[in-house]
């Protein structure tokens, strides 16, 4: 039997058996190794964990460049995420926050937010204090909003506005969000593409004053952030 039809039978005996007479980091057409193919059959973390002690090697990318880490992320595998995490020596790049197995993972925020040592990177699970918070922001029902805002001092808060904030108004708030000095990277990142900055960077001229708005805040953006336009 063949290591991967052992995996795919999801029998951990009959992977050691196999293990033995395979080697463990080839690749298949996909580029995939046996650690790959385990997270894509949605193993259980004792398999991951079992081809890991092994000797699987879960650096090698496969031919879209996804390691196994960033395959779990993928199939949103938190088990697999958590074990992988614990071969790495460090979450960080030097390339910066983009390249980033947080970044893989920033829309799945149970997942990104095992990977927080990431330098860069921002809680995106609220507690309930600042869901209340961000509410009366984003829906307010009286003429205290100014005095909410002032309350939006952290990163995490600033970057949950971004995220849920109705593009389609007018963007004066985000003029806020922007030169606050808690306002991280990975935040002007998200909101130059939601705001569609290379859109707005390609026009020749504006006319109306809600162009001229949004137009000025992508100035904003890449002037504070010179990396969004990388």
């Amino acid at each position: 039997m063949s290591l991967y039809e052992a995996i795919k039978n999801k029998s951990i005996e009959q992977v050691k058996l196999a293990a033995e007479q395979a080697n463990l980091n080839e690749r298949d057409k996909f580029g995939r190794t046996a650690l790959h193919y385990a997270i894509t059959q949605k193993s259980t973390g004792e398999m991951i964990e079992t081809l890991l002690k092994l000797g699987a090697d879960p650096g090698i990318p496969d031919k879209l460049h996804e390691t196994a880490l960033s395959k779990a992320i993928k199939f949103q595998n938190k088990e697999a995420v958590e074990l992988l995490l614990n071969e790495l020596d460090s979450l960080d790049h030097p390339e910066g926050i983009r390249h980033t197995y947080w970044f893989q993972a920033r829309h799945d925020p149970s997942l990104a937010d095992t990977m927080l040592a990431t330098k860069g990177s921002v809680r995106l699970t609220l507690n309930e204090a600042e869901k209340d918070l961000l509410d009366e922001i984003l829906y307010p029902d009286s003429d205290e909003q100014e005095q909410k805002w002032r309350e939006l001092a952290t990163p995490e808060l600033l970057h949950a506005l971004v995220m849920n904030f109705n593009w389609d108004d007018e963007p004066e708030p985000m003029h806020g969000v922007i030169e606050h000095p808690a306002c991280l990277e990975i935040t002007a990142i998200d909101m130059y593409d939601l705001v569609d900055g290379d859109y707005w960077r390609s026009l020749d001229e504006v006319q109306e004053d809600f162009q001229k708005s949004y137009l000025s805040l992508v100035d904003k953006i890449a002037a504070r952030f010179p990396s969004v336009l990388e």
